[in-house]
């Protein structure tokens, strides 16, 4: 919202001018605060690659530890005495 459209409405309720502005200004200065906080945690494409790497590492990792636990409990259970 910008600070022309909060003062007027401040304006329209009977607030003085001065302080109508202050208001709106501070108002404009929280809403961008908050508008950058909240772009700053916005996952970029660059962020959703390296997150789809990660991910896909993990899982070759994962995969092979299982098949070698496979393996291992398979040669453990089908061993001749």
């Amino acid at each position: 919202m910008s600070t022309t459209k909060i003062l007027s409405i401040l304006e329209a309720a009977q607030i003085e001018p001065p302080k109508a502005r202050a208001i709106a200004e501070s108002l404009e200065v929280a809403f961008k605060e908050q508008e950058d906080d909240l772009t700053k945690r916005l996952m970029t494409k660059q962020d959703g690659a390296e997150l789809k790497t990660e991910i896909i590492k993990w899982m070759f990792l994962f995969w092979i530890g299982q098949i070698a636990v496979l393996l291992a409990a398979a040669r453990f259970l089908f061993q001749t005495h």
